[in-house]
């Protein structure tokens, strides 16, 4: 059996966001994040066929600061500023946490 081609997703699905300053997102899975990490959170599109909420925070670059192994404070990527997430239509369900990796490792056959 030869291993997958590509990069080694490192995702999991949201499972609570704060309607806070800072935001705080939750997630199922350890993705094995460190403070200062970026992700990009996805499938919070209101377009949905069941509302999402936290729309404003769908398909963005932020950086993040660890609370614990599932749970981190979103960040600006640029200033470095916590996310006020406190006016942002509430979490309802669904979405996921992407990790950005800063440098692409290719998986695959070696020939």
């Amino acid at each position: 059996m030869s291993t997958p081609l590509g990069q080694i997703p490192h995702r999991s699905a949201i499972t609570n966001i704060t309607n806070a300053f800072p935001c705080v997102v939750t997630i199922e899975d350890d993705i094995e994040l460190s403070s200062g990490d970026f992700v990009r959170l996805t499938g919070l599109n209101g377009m949905m066929p069941i509302p999402r909420g936290m729309e404003p925070l769908n398909n963005y670059r932020f950086k993040v600061e660890l609370v614990d192994a599932t749970s981190f404070k979103l960040k600006h990527p640029v200033t470095d500023k916590y996310v006020n997430s406190t006016n942002y239509p509430p979490y309802v369900t669904g979405g996921s946490c992407n990790k950005i990796e800063p440098n692409f490792i290719f998986y695959g056959d070696e020939e």
